[in-house]
């Protein structure tokens, strides 16, 4: 009898613990708002430093260097998040800054990024804080970090680029590209090893991320189809440089505006694609089983 009378309350626990569980978890600010992270429990880590509307006006605006934003990269990104979690249960990692890039870019050194203003100064501290947070979470939890930085271009082809810190030049290199000195300097690096692939075909073989995008309709390059790209082209910056070493590995990505970032319904498109893609790379390239 007093079993049947708890069966309810106990079923009401169950049902509240599960919401909670569907809850994101509780974000982090840094100093003002400016920067937020949102912790996650994936080996992957996504980076947004352009998609920021904040435009304080305590803070100068930068005088040099590109100074408009990535449109709807952040939405982007935070689409991506979620859209992971509805189809696996787990979340990544997501830093994200909230400044218009006129105010701060966290994509460059600090000097540019910054130009001198103290609070942009400290943003900029706590936007990288925030990644190595995230990557010292990832890697107690998993062994590694994978970073996936977010961007947004409008270069002619329509195309996603994708920045393993390479130039086109360097990505002709042909076999050259996987000697060890080459790879020391990858992005994917660690993927090299861990993964026991040629860097090669890491960077634009039949299972490269270009390639599975590509396979979904999506013009990328480095891919099987476009293994060099067409200038300009973006190779990776300063976030993917500072932070995909030692037990992390990722990439630049960089969208194209139209027919991908420039409306609600291609914003979803994508994401319907690129986040099954992501599961199947991470899986064939780490093990990573979701």
């Amino acid at each position: 009898m007093n079993a049947l009378k708890l069966l309810p309350l106990s079923l009401c626990l169950l049902a509240a613990a599960l919401s909670a569980q569907s809850l994101p978890p509780e974000s982090q600010f840094g100093t003002s708002k400016y920067v937020e992270y949102i912790p996650g429990d994936l080996p992957l880590i996504f980076t947004s430093p352009h998609g920021g509307a904040l435009k304080p006006e305590s803070l100068p605006n930068r005088t040099y260097g590109v100074l408009g934003a990535d449109a709807n990269t952040q939405e982007l990104t935070r689409a991506a998040v979620d859209q992971l979690f509805i189809r696996t249960g787990r979340r990544a990692h997501f830093v994200m800054s909230h400044l218009h890039r006129s105010k701060l870019d966290p994509n460059r050194e600090i000097k540019e990024a910054a130009q001198g203003n103290s609070d942009a100064e400290r943003a900029w501290n706590e936007y990288h804080a925030f990644i190595e947070k995230a990557r010292e979470a990832a890697v107690k939890r998993h062994g590694y970090a994978f970073l996936i930085d977010m961007h947004g271009q409008n270069h002619k082809g329509e195309r996603i680029e994708l920045g393993y810190l390479f130039s086109p030049k360097e990505l002709a290199a042909g076999e050259s590209l996987n000697s060890a000195e080459t790879v020391a300097k990858s992005s994917l690096a660690l993927l090299v090893k861990r993964s026991g692939q040629k860097h090669s075909d890491l960077i634009s073989g039949p299972k490269s991320l270009g390639a599975l995008l590509a396979a979904r309709g999506w013009r990328t390059t480095p891919s099987p189809q476009m293994p060099v790209p067409d200038e300009p082209y973006y190779k990776g910056g300063y976030t993917v440089a500072r932070h995909c070493k030692d037990t992390t590995t990722g990439l630049q990505l960089e969208a194209n505006r139209t027919r991908l970032r420039d409306t609600a319904a291609n914003q979803a498109k994508f994401i319907k694609d690129f986040v099954p893609v992501l599961i199947e790379y991470l899986n064939a390239h780490l093990g990573l089983k979701l």
